[in-house]
């Protein structure tokens, strides 16, 4: 596997002024550049600056403008309910999280649902936004715009979307916790780096499209099957747990408000997610701000006290991993294989910038 590695400085200038010769404005190119570099930073690189060239042949496809805007169904204190009409997703998101968040600050809680937006990134970087202001935040967001990809636990077919679930829990003073993860085994996006390495992916994540185990990415992508072969399907994680958080994820984000859902057929092919948000304000849960960060700090050692199965791997808590990356990342460059740089090179080229110059 070929592959090279980029500065986070040099990945964020490229991707944000991508962003601008596209049309849309610099501060949601600067937003969305931030996203993306920060996955790749954090070693989610299936929610990085690969998935940039996904996003420009929305734009090309006529699936993605620059002139969708947001607008606000309800804004009624604690509930805050945003149409993004299929704008740029992590701009959209971030906006709405934040105003979410200054709702929850101000009256102790906000319930958030953004409906249709384009693909709004990695869930858990909005935790982290949620956190950095004091609070608790709940995610749940659905995948729509394009064909079931997560078999039901027991099923040989796909029904769901990857549809992740995100908590964030900030420690006063400390780095939060944030869990993130999608409710398949593994994320689509992972799964299509696999496909661009051209690596297999660990048994027991993938079926055919007979229902059959396999460990080829190209399953799980149309246009990487053969002629006539159907379409397969990543397994939930945990069984039952994973599928039924799926349904969860997919009923509370989209259902209940009529947004775009994975059993609709699209008229067009893109990348929806709907989220729905609960943001709480834990100073009205205890007011004393010393008090809660031991009682937090002193569970996390208990957990990360544990004998760990391997000495050279210490027992994590969930967002530590994703610290240390960034560290050594920050350090060493992002590493991207080549065909995920080729396809950004094209997308670069087709708006006039030469992604080598970065």
């Amino acid at each position: 596997m070929a592959y090279r590695t980029h500065s986070p400085q040099s990945l964020r200038a490229l991707v944000q002024d991508m962003i601008v010769a596209a049309g849309w404005s610099a501060e949601a190119a600067a937003e969305t550049a931030a996203h993306l570099v920060l996955a790749n930073l954090s070693g989610h690189d299936s929610h990085g600056v690969g998935m940039l060239p996904l996003y420009f042949q929305s734009l090309a496809d006529g699936n993605l403008s620059p002139a969708s805007r947001p607008q606000a169904r309800l804004d009624a204190a604690p509930f805050l309910i945003i149409d993004a009409g299929v704008a740029l997703g992590q701009p959209a998101a971030r906006n709405a999280v934040e105003q979410a968040a200054a709702m929850a600050k101000t009256g102790g809680v906000a319930i958030l649902n953004l409906l249709d937006a384009h693909h709004i990134g990695r869930i858990g970087h909005y935790a982290e936004a949620a956190a950095a202001q004091g609070l608790i935040s709940l995610f749940w967001v659905n995948v729509a715009g394009r064909p079931p990809i997560v078999a039901p636990h027991g099923a040989r077919e796909a029904r769901f979307g990857t549809n992740p679930h995100a908590i964030g829990i900030p420690v006063p003073g400390a780095e939060p916790i944030i869990l993130d993860f999608a409710t398949s085994r593994m994320a689509h996006g992972k799964a299509r780096v696999a496909l661009n390495k051209g690596v297999a992916v660990p048994p027991g994540f993938i079926i055919d499209g007979e229902g059959r185990p396999t460990t080829e990415p190209r399953h799980v992508f149309p246009h990487a099957l053969a002629q006539g072969e159907a379409l397969g399907a990543l397994l939930p994680f945990g069984d039952h747990k994973g599928a039924g958080l799926s349904l969860i994820a997919e009923l509370l984000s989209a259902g209940l408000m009529g947004a775009a859902r994975i059993d609709q057929k699209p008229a067009k092919s893109w990348i929806i997610n709907s989220l729905f948000g609960i943001l709480i304000d834990p100073a009205r849960l205890e007011p004393d701000e010393a008090l809660r960060r031991e009682r937090i700090e002193s569970y996390l050692a208990f957990v990360r006290a544990a004998k760990p199965q391997d000495e050279s791997q210490p027992v994590l808590t969930p967002g530590e991993s994703e610290r240390a990356t960034r560290i050594a990342r920050a350090r060493d460059g992002i590493p991207l294989d080549d065909e995920t740089w080729s396809q950004i090179r094209a997308a670069a080229a087709a708006h006039g910038i030469d992604a080598e110059r970065y």
